[in-house]
């Protein structure tokens, strides 16, 4: 008996380390795909995209449950980033600046987690920031599926139809020139 109870806590030391492995190794593919995508895919660019938003499941930073569809009807600018990734972090105050200009205007900003971190440690990033805008977490990553993503930070601009408008591939400056056009065009559509 003693040698099963030494078999089992061997065991599990081996399946615990490989989890913690299995947990450093996504956080490094991810953030590979990210230096990648900002590499091979002209990143810090606000490029057209065509496609139809996917609706998703998340925690709000309540831990409710929400659906991306609850925003059908509105212009959205849809963020996915992580709180282990400066170049997130880096954009962030852009967008909290864009969602002050444009939030009486119908525009939602709307940032999605990709962390496997717990929901309290997503929560505290976005305090620290002041975020005021939605933020959601997506531990399970089901909405990185859905948009087949290369990294982060990644986002979009949907129009108020549910169509992808335009992607960005990493950091970008949500409150310059280039992207309050973008807003303005869509919100200036959705008027319509």
């Amino acid at each position: 008996m003693p040698f099963l109870c030494v078999l089992c806590a061997s065991v599990f030391s081996v399946l615990k380390a490989v989890s913690a492995w299995r947990s450093w190794v996504t956080h490094a593919l991810l953030l590979a795909a990210s230096v990648f995508a900002g590499a091979a895919f002209a990143a810090n660019e606000l490029k057209p995209f065509s496609g139809t938003a996917a609706d998703f499941a998340a925690q709000d930073l309540e831990g409710r449950a929400v659906h991306f569809a609850a925003f059908r009807g509105k212009v959205v600018l849809l963020n996915f980033w992580a709180t282990w990734c400066p170049p997130c972090r880096k954009e962030m105050p852009s967008m909290e600046r864009l969602h002050q200009s444009y939030r009486h205007r119908g525009l939602v900003v709307l940032a999605v987690s990709q962390d496997e971190a717990p929901l309290e440690e997503v929560k505290r990033f976005a305090v620290s920031l002041g975020l005021t805008f939605p933020v959601w977490h997506d531990r399970g990553r089901e909405a990185a599926r859905h948009y087949s993503l290369p990294g982060v930070p990644t986002s979009y601009l949907i129009a108020h139809d549910g169509q992808l408008a335009y992607r960005v591939l990493g950091e970008y400056d949500w409150d310059g020139r280039e992207a309050r056009g973008a807003v303005e065009l869509l919100l200036d559509e959705a008027g319509k």
